[in-house]
């Protein structure tokens, strides 16, 4: 299993585009308890919003309880999957030997896995954790420090570091999916999602679906960008090809070029 790094920080969609794809796009949900089912509801309204928002089924998911995992011999998640264990923050989540056996399976078998609040004790408990760096909920910092002295706690809600996503609870799982989206969808993705979803004020740089698809397949062409902004902004008073090249700068030529080489159509 190996994963290229990646963080929460906005990046280019050059950037982006040149970023290896290190993340999957189907989850397992594992709930500790039944009365932490709607964390990972929450998780997946991230990924239907999802959906919606890039207009095609992007994300698929499934949803397990830790009290009745199959007991089969094949792990419950396997290597084209992303490992979602959900946890509450009230007590730690210690499995029994049972389910640590089920649960180290999968945790070996997934690309990624990531872990909300107490479900941080179940790798570190199966002794396969894989980082060194964890987004810790204060009720646990302490005990995780006492089982894994070398383990950095992150000062934030959520934290990305090697093959393992982390955040301390409720809100901030909703949160790491969102970066989770934004980090193989882009940051237009991201912002749009967030906003969408309430999880943030600022204003997203574009309002449809249709806009946000144009967006990523610029890879950060600035003349796509400005001109894509230049008719969102015009909708009611549609402006001519030459009338947006104008304004922004460049020639009708290079504008209808540009179009062509990234979206495959005329502006």
């Amino acid at each position: 299993m190996y994963l290229h790094n990646f963080t929460s920080e906005p990046t280019s969609e050059s950037e982006l585009a040149e970023r290896p794809r290190s993340l999957t796009s189907d989850f397992v949900f594992v709930s500790q308890y039944a009365s932490v089912d709607f964390i990972a509801n929450s998780c997946a309204h991230v990924l239907n919003a999802a959906n919606q928002l890039l207009e095609r089924s992007a994300y698929s998911w499934t949803h397990l309880s830790a009290e009745s995992l199959p007991g089969g011999n094949g792990p419950i998640c396997g290597p084209d999957q992303t490992l979602v264990l959900i946890g509450g923050t009230d007590q730690a989540w210690t499995p029994d030997p049972e389910q640590l056996r089920i649960l180290r399976s999968a945790i070996r078998s997934a690309m990624r896995v990531c872990v909300v609040g107490s479900a941080v004790f179940v790798p570190l408990t199966a002794g396969v954790l894989g980082t060194k760096r964890l987004a810790v909920h204060s009720a646990f910092q302490t005990g995780v420090s006492e089982m894994n002295c070398s383990i950095e706690l992150h000062p934030g809600a959520t934290c990305h570091n090697k093959s393992l996503s982390s955040a301390t609870g409720p809100a901030a799982a909703m949160r790491m999916m969102v970066e989770l989206v934004g980090s193989r969808d882009g940051d237009v993705a991201a912002m749009a999602l967030s906003r969408d979803l309430g999880l943030s004020d600022g204003e997203a740089p574009c309002g449809t679906g249709e806009h946000l698809r144009f967006q990523r397949m610029s890879q950060g062409d600035q003349v796509i960008q400005e001109a894509l902004q230049m008719m969102e902004d015009h909708l009611e008073d549609t402006l001519s090809v030459a009338q947006i090249a104008e304004i922004i700068g460049v020639s009708p030529r290079k504008l209808e070029r540009s179009f062509g080489d990234r979206l495959g159509r005329s502006p």
